[in-house]
C-alpha cells in the first residue's frame, strides 16, 4: 500500500511528543486536496476552511446537538425586533496572535471586509445580504445594520467564513492573504504555508477564549498541527492505519469498516445545508426546458446511492439535509419515475435515436458533469449515467484536475456541476439559487424562487419560516432548478491515540481540545 511520501512524511516523522516527555506534541492530519486559499472571508472550499478554522473565531459558535447559538468572541447580543439591528457585546482581553487587540473596531472592519470582497466571497454575500454597515458604539460594543429584515444574520457570525481577522491581515490584498499573509485570533497560527504539500499550524500559548462549547477553553494541547496534502484516499488511510498520520479528513465508504475494535475511530455527521445537488447550466438550449430538467430527476433511482454512500450520508429526501432547520420530508416528490420522465421527455419532443440516446432537431440529448478528481463519488456519478442512460439521457461524467475543474466552472463550460454547501440555516439556498448569488445555475431572469429565497432571510418566526422555506423548495423542485442527490456527512478518521478532536456544527474538525499520547 502507497504511505506518505516525501516532505509530508519527513513532517510525520520529526514529530509526535508530549507534554509526559517535554516535548509538545504534533499531531498531522491528511487533507484530501491541495490547499488553495486560507482566507475564510473568500474560500468556500472545505480542505481551505478546515484549515482556516483553527486559525479564526467567530462572535458566536452554533451546537451541532441542537443548533442553538452560543457565545463565542461575544459574550452576549441583542436582536432587535424586526431583524434589521443586531447588537453585540464582545469579551474583553481578547487579541490577535500579532498582539492586536480584538475590540469593536476590528468587529467592524471584518464586516466592511467581507461586504466589500462582493463576488470574492460567494458565502459572505449570503451571510451580508442587506448589509447597511456596522458602527464600534464603545470599544467592545458592536452594532450591526441591515437594509432589510436579515433573520439568519445571527447564525452567521458562527461560521468560519465570518471569522475574524487582524487589521493587519485585512491591510493585505485578497491575494496575499490566500496564499497565507493572514492572522486571526485562534488558539493556531500560521507557521509555514506550501499550498500544494502542507500547511503547518503552532499553538498559540496566551489562547484563553475557546467557544463556551469547549471544555477546555485554554491554549492547544498539542504544540504542532500539521495539514498534510494527500490526495490519494488509499495512501491518506494506509497512513492512518499505519501510524504515519493521526487523522483521515476524509474517509471513503470502503475504508469505514476498517474502524473500531480498539483501533483507529471513526467521527461521523450528517452536514446541514444544502445536499449534494446536480445544478443543471440553463444557458445551455437542452436545460433550458423545465421539462428536461424535471426528467433527468424522475429518472433517478436515489435508493440504489445507498451502498455507495458513507456514515451519515443517505439519498436525499429534500432539497435540504435532515439536520437543517426547515428541512421536510419531500420523498415522494423525489421517488424514482422512469415512466414520468419518458413521459416528461416524449411532450418535449425528445425522441429514442439508434443508440439509445433521445434527440430532437439532430440534436443529442447529452451532457457533461464535471467535477474535480479529488471528489469521493466518482462512482456515484457513473451509477447516475447510468441510470439515467435507461431514459435516453447521456450523461458523461468528467473527473478534471483542479485546476482545470475550476476553469471549466468559472467560465460555465459545462452541463452539470454537483455541489453541496454546508451551513445550519435554510438560507443556505441563497447560496445557489437566485441569479444574484453564486448562480452555478447561470440563470438570467429571476423567478419565484428568488423570491421566497429573499423571504426566508427576513422571517423570525418559526412558523412562518418554515412556510417560507417550503414554498422555496416546492419551487426549486417543480422547475427542476436542483436535483437533490444525498445528504453529505463529515466521515473522519482518527488515530486510537488521538482523543478531543470534535466536529462543529458545519462537520469540520475542532483541533483546539486535541491531544497525542505516546
Amino acid at each position: 500500500m502507497l504511505l506518505l511520501t516525501s516532505a509530508a512524511a519527513m513532517l510525520v516523522a520529526c514529530g509526535t511528543g508530549s507534554a509526559e516527555n517535554g516535548t509538545a506534541a504534533t499531531l498531522t492530519a491528511g487533507l484530501s486536496a491541495p490547499v488553495g486559499c486560507l482566507d475564510p472571508h473568500q474560500t468556500p472550499q472545505t480542505p481551505n476552511l478546515q484549515v482556516s478554522r483553527q486559525l479564526v473565531d467567530s462572535l458566536t459558535d452554533q451546537d451541532p446537538a441542537t443548533g442553538k447559538i452560543v457565545p463565542w468572541l461575544a459574550k452576549s447580543w441583542t436582536v432587535e425586533a424586526q431583524a434589521t439591528k443586531f447588537v453585540f457585546t464582545l469579551r474583553e482581553g481578547v487579541t490577535f496572535s500579532d498582539g492586536t487587540p480584538l475590540d469593536a473596531a476590528a468587529v467592524v472592519a471584518n464586516f466592511d471586509d467581507v461586504a466589500a470582497l462582493g463576488a470574492r466571497s460567494p458565502l459572505g454575500a449570503t451571510y451580508l445580504a442587506g448589509y447597511a454597515g456596522a458602527t464600534a458604539s464603545g470599544p467592545h460594543t458592536v452594532e450591526v445594520r441591515f437594509s432589510a429584515p436579515s433573520a439568519q444574520f445571527l447564525q452567521a457570525t458562527s461560521m468560519v467564513t465570518l471569522g475574524l481577522l487582524s487589521p493587519g491581515a485585512l491591510a493585505q490584498t485578497p491575494e496575499k492573504r490566500c496564499a497565507g499573509t493572514l492572522t486571526g485570533s485562534g488558539p493556531f497560527l500560521l507557521d509555514r504555508v506550501a499550498l500544494n504539500e502542507e500547511v503547518r499550524l503552532t499553538a498559540r500559548k496566551d489562547y484563553a477564549w475557546a467557544s463556551d462549547l469547549s471544555a477546555h477553553k485554554g491554549s492547544p494541547r498539542v504544540g504542532t498541527l500539521a495539514f498534510a496534502i494527500v490526495t490519494d484516499p488509499s495512501a491518506r488511510h494506509g497512513s492512518l492505519v499505519s501510524g504515519q498520520l493521526d487523522a483521515d479528513l476524509q474517509v471513503l465508504q470502503q475504508d469505514e469498516p476498517s474502524f473500531g475494535g480498539g483501533g483507529a475511530r471513526l467521527l461521523s455527521s450528517t452536514r446541514p445545508g444544502v445536499v449534494y445537488t446536480l445544478l443543471p447550466n440553463e444557458s445551455r438550449p437542452a436545460l433550458s426546458d423545465p421539462a428536461v430538467r424535471r426528467a433527468v430527476g424522475a429518472a433517478l433511482d436515489r435508493a440504489a446511492f445507498k451502498p455507495l454512500l458513507s456514515a451519515g450520508e443517505g439519498p436525499a429526501t429534500d432539497v435540504l439535509a435532515r439536520t437543517t432547520p426547515g428541512y421536510a420530508d419531500r420523498s415522494a416528490d423525489l421517488a424514482s419515475d422512469r415512466q414520468g420522465a419518458f413521459r416528461l421527455l416524449d411532450a418535449a419532443g425528445w425522441r429514442p435515436g439508434a443508440d439509445g440516446v433521445r434527440a430532437k432537431s439532430g440534436e443529442r440529448l447529452s451532457f457533461t458533469l464535471v467535477y474535480s478528481t479529488t471528489e469521493r463519488y466518482g462512482a456515484l456519478y457513473q451509477l447516475i449515467a447510468r441510470q439515467l442512460s435507461e431514459a435516453g439521457i447521456e450523461l458523461r461524467p468528467t473527473p478534471l484536475d483542479d485546476a482545470a475543474n475550476s476553469a471549466r466552472q468559472s467560465s460555465g463550460d459545462y452541463d452539470f456541476v454537483s455541489w453541496a454547501v454546508t451551513r445550519g440555516d435554510p438560507t443556505v439556498l441563497a447560496s445557489l439559487y437566485p441569479v444574484k448569488s453564486a448562480n452555478p445555475l447561470r440563470r438570467s431572469t429571476p423567478d419565484e424562487v428568488d423570491a421566497a429565497i429573499a423571504r426566508v432571510a427576513t422571517l423570525l418566526d418559526p412558523v412562518e419560516r418554515a412556510r417560507a422555506v417550503d414554498t422555496a423548495a416546492k419551487a426549486i423542485l417543480t422547475a427542476g432548478h436542483g436535483i437533490p442527490l444525498f445528504e453529505q456527512s463529515s466521515s473522519i478518521g482518527v488515530a486510537s491515540r488521538v482523543s478531543g478532536v470534535r466536529l462543529d456544527a458545519s462537520g469540520r474538525p475542532i483541533f483546539q481540545e486535541a491531544e497525542v499520547t505516546p
